[in-house]
């Protein structure tokens, strides 16, 4: 049995590596490190409601947002101190996920000099945290970070449905955007769920102006910004469109399996509107 499952994996990956995604322009190109997204056949697509993903975005964005830097994180191998945050907060929002029995989400602080950010990882509720980003790191080296046994989405469920799914990819996207200094405010890309999402992410620091705006969206025309979930018996896509001040609008491809653990088999990005900024710091 465990040999057949063995196999099978091994023709969805190959199967995964072999098909590109079609982009709609000469824009949608794939990045360097994702991972071409088979297409079989779904049977069941489903739309997650805008409102239902906005709101769902906003309280979990509402965790992270008063977060100030805290100076204790600013020296290499920093270590956490009492009352930072806490990431298992995050599932008071994320109520279709959850983490294995026996395990709770934490993270270790990267700090590099010229720029700074939280690493998630899960560990078991009764071992102790690791102190610091090169113990976190000589725990599993050389092993790529999704491959680790302590990669966070290794052990955490979704709870079958569509919105579960959505959560866990909302997780994967914005989850380690907290506490983050200098250059690692590059990773700024947020979920939008309708037009009135779009129009309200350009603004703000490093923004565009009103008219830039303007064109942004009418760009935007044609494009469903909704997400979706599609499911089969052994597989789960999740498409969500982000915004990123230094990309613009682009939708994101998360292929995962169905059954937990959620192993990520494949992740693509497509641009439909390009932006950027021109902010470099």
């Amino acid at each position: 049995m465990m040999i057949h499952k063995s196999l099978v994996q091994i023709f969805l990956v190959l199967s995964i590596l072999a098909i590109s995604l079609q982009p709609s322009s000469s824009q949608g190109e794939m990045a360097d490190e994702d991972v071409a997204i088979a297409e079989p056949s779904w049977l069941l697509v489903t739309t997650i409601s805008p409102s239902y993903s906005r709101q769902v975005v906003a309280d979990f964005e509402a965790l992270q947002e008063p977060l100030g830097f805290p100076d204790h994180l600013a020296e290499e191998d920093a270590e956490r101190a009492e009352g930072d945050f806490d990431a298992n907060l995050y599932f008071d929002v994320l109520d279709r996920i959850s983490p294995q029995r026996g395990y709770v989400l934490d993270y270790v602080y990267h700090y590099a000099g010229i720029g700074g950010g939280p690493v998630l990882y899960a560990r078991k509720s009764t071992a102790p945290p690791y102190r610091n980003y090169s113990e976190y790191v000589a725990a599993a080296s050389p092993n790529k970070r999704a491959e680790r046994e302590d990669y966070y989405l290794r052990h955490i469920a979704a709870d079958g449905s569509p919105e579960g799914y959505f959560q866990l990819a909302l997780l994967r996207i914005q989850g380690e955007q907290f506490y983050q200094f200098w250059h690692a405010n590059y990773n700024d890309g947020r979920i939008v769920s309708d037009r009135e999402e779009a129009r309200a992410r350009q603004g703000g620091g490093f923004g565009p102006d009103e008219s830039t705006i303007e064109g942004l969206l009418a760009d935007l025309e044609g494009f469903d910004l909704a997400p979706t979930v599609s499911m089969n018996g052994d597989l789960v896509k999740v498409e969500a469109v982000v915004f990123t001040k230094w990309g613009g609008f682009i939708k994101r491809s998360i292929l995962m399996e169905r059954e937990a653990p959620h192993l990520i088999l494949g992740e693509g990005s497509q641009v439909l509107v390009e932006y950027d900024c021109g902010i470099l710091f």
